[in-house]
């Protein structure tokens, strides 16, 4: 049987070199470092967002529950 390399075997499964897929390796694990960032920024920002919203403290009458009230 003959030994193929590496380079032959990565080529012929991936359909790319070992190189290229290095590379792309490492562009998918930028992307999704990239994306857990994103997504804590957008938490951030949510928990940003509820911090600065107005609370005095008052009851906020929205009429949901008036058709119990008696």
């Amino acid at each position: 049987m003959e030994k193929q390399d590496t380079l032959d075997r990565t080529a012929h499964i991936f359909g790319m070199t070992d190189v290229e897929f290095e590379k792309q390796s490492r562009i998918e694990s930028e992307i999704a470092a990239q994306q857990i960032i994103r997504q804590r920024m957008l938490e951030d920002q949510d928990r940003q967002a509820l911090k600065n919203f107005p609370n005095s403290g008052e009851d906020f009458d929205f009429g949901f529950h008036d058709q119990f009230d008696s």
